[in-house]
């Protein structure tokens, strides 16, 4: 008869809690929440969109999402300074195209041409989805530097 050592982590075939993977591969948890509900929200708002205007906003927000999502650093605390600047940025583009969609609406109802604001709103959307697309793309290459930094541990 012979007697087997049980697994690690009561035989469940885990890694052990000190080793270098355990908690740090992959992407934090927050961060893989917020890219799933974003991934499903950009779908969802192409698809309705045709049908309800407004439901446009839902792809866009997704978009945002996923953006932040992307941003996350290594660590204890996932959402980085990039993060902010992501978030802020993708806030912004949102409440621009927001009041784009606005000005277009009540230009139509109205009959008339639209206002003098439509191309301020729409070049500061187009802006801030440029800085969220940097600041999501700086986040990433900060995350993929500190990870080859010497001294710093591997993920």
């Amino acid at each position: 008869m012979t007697t087997t050592k049980p697994a690690d982590n009561a035989g469940h075939g885990l890694p052990p809690a000190d080793t270098p993977t355990a908690g740090t591969a992959g992407m934090p948890l927050g961060a893989r929440r917020l890219a799933l509900i974003g991934g499903l929200c950009i779908p969802v708002g192409l698809v309705a969109g045709p049908y309800l205007f407004g439901l446009q906003l839902v792809a866009v927000a997704g978009a945002v999402a996923v953006a932040i999502a992307l941003s996350y650093r290594l660590g204890e605390r996932w959402f980085s300074p990039w993060s902010w600047l992501t978030a802020a940025a993708g806030a912004l583009w949102i409440a621009s195209t927001l009041g784009y969609w606005e000005t277009i609406v009540t230009a139509a109802e109205a009959s008339a041409a639209l206002s003098a604001w439509s191309p301020v709103l729409f070049n500061v959307g187009v802006g801030a989805m440029v800085l969220m697309a940097a600041g999501a793309l700086a986040g990433a290459i900060a995350r993929y530097r500190s990870g080859r930094l010497p001294g710093a541990p591997s993920a």
